[in-house]
């Protein structure tokens, strides 16, 4: 099964992204580089071959678009897709880059090692499968959809002289 990863892009979203060393390219898809708002240069566009074998051509590459993954922030070169089957990619250039180690365990579990190329530093994070979030993200999300929900109906208790 596919692993990803959660890491937070443009300082404003967290986005599954799809580890993928058979990539040639790191890419993303329009719809989530616009929620990102990232600019990218509509000169600089490229064919991509995908797995069906029909050819699309990019929208164009956003540069050094600014992705978090635990403490290393990491600026990549993303090539935007329209409608892929995706949010991110993250090709074999991300691999290189970052000289990613991957460490998997019996249990399916994977792990991976990512070096920041600037600074040297190094972090290890867990992977998910594809379509999972990660048990604290899981958490959050269900926390944050009783809060809105305990917003959108009125407590029986608002009438109480203690109710904030």
């Amino acid at each position: 099964n596919l692993r990803v990863l959660h890491p937070t892009i443009n300082k404003r979203s967290t986005v599954e992204s799809v580890l993928d060393s058979g990539s040639q390219i790191v890419s993303m898809s329009l719809e989530t580089a616009t929620e990102c708002n990232l600019a990218w240069d509509p000169d600089i566009q490229i064919f991509m071959q995908s797995a069906n074998a029909t050819l699309e051509k990019s929208v164009g590459l956003a540069r050094n678009v600014p992705f978090k993954f635990g403490e290393l922030t990491l600026y990549l070169q993303v090539h935007i897709i329209r409608k892929p089957a995706y949010q991110v990619l993250l090709g074999r250039p991300f691999e290189v880059l970052t000289e990613l180690q991957i460490n998997n365990g019996r249990d399916d579990s994977q792990t991976i090692t990512l070096k920041d190329p600037n600074t040297g530093r190094r972090c290890t994070m867990a992977t998910t499968a594809r379509g999972s979030l990660p048990k604290l993200s899981r958490k959050e999300a269900g926390e944050t959809v009783k809060a809105e929900a305990s917003r959108a109906t009125p407590s029986q208790d608002s009438t109480d002289p203690g109710f904030r």
